[in-house]
């Protein structure tokens, strides 16, 4: 995909800056942690509909000023993990009921770790400062015919862990004004580190339906991908 220049940021200053803002967008990462997969060995009919519930499971910050803010994220992060997942699973003809309805299988997605971060501080510090972070643990299981788990693993989704752009944003942005002049549009280019928490469900999201598809290759059951990009957000 090519990308164009805003419309208040001069070609030259997009081309130099551009390459710091691929570095940041590229430190993004969603890792699976101890994957296990029942050891009954099932072998289960074609599963039809799933129920996906959403909890928290995400300690309360000790600041008091961190209450509001870590509640809000949680809801950010609840939002997206449900509607992401809600699309990737219908795009595999798997019908998505609320928890508590009777379905086939049983997706639990907990968050266990939640932080917005500070969008500036990804791009000019970097290192970890304002990073976002996303943990979950999932669960997926098939009620009617276990109690034990099918499948149980862990996500960690972190951006802004590598350098930031730093003394290159903030010497370019010293040529066309301020930083914040340069840096605030540059945010609104597709593939920046602008959707904070929303990218970090979205690929923790992804990696759910990686673990999901090996269930299914490993049950024998079908499970259609498309090589279609990820469903859009309404």
């Amino acid at each position: 995909m090519k990308y164009a220049p805003p419309n208040n940021v001069s070609p030259s200053l997009f081309l130099f800056t551009m390459p710091l803002i691929c570095l940041l967008s590229g430190c993004a990462g969603t890792h699976i942690r101890a994957e296990e997969m029942s050891s009954a060995q099932l072998k289960l009919a074609q599963p039809h509909s799933v129920a996906v519930s959403i909890i928290d499971e995400s300690p309360v910050p000790r600041r008091p000023t961190r209450i509001t803010t870590h509640a809000h994220d949680v809801a950010l992060a609840e939002h997206a993990l449900a509607q992401d997942l809600a699309q990737i699973l219908a795009s595999r003809r798997l019908s998505v009921v609320g928890p508590g309805d009777q379905a086939d299988l049983v997706l639990v997605c907990a968050v266990t770790d939640v932080r917005s971060g500070s969008t500036m501080a990804r791009l000019l510090v970097g290192y970890g400062a304002g990073k976002a972070v996303l943990g979950t643990r999932i669960t997926i299981s098939a009620p009617r015919a276990s109690n034990e788990p099918l499948l149980a693993f862990g996500t960690n989704s972190t951006t802004g862990a590598m350098p930031g752009a730093g003394i290159g944003v903030m010497s370019a942005a010293g040529a066309a004004g301020t930083a914040v002049h340069m840096v605030g549009p540059l945010l609104g280019v597709p593939g920046t580190l602008r959707q904070g928490l929303a990218q970090e469900a979205r690929q923790t999201s992804a990696r759910i339906d990686d673990e999901l598809a090996k269930l299914f290759d490993k049950q024998g059951w079908v499970y259609p991908r498309s090589p279609a990009s990820f469903p859009s957000r309404s």
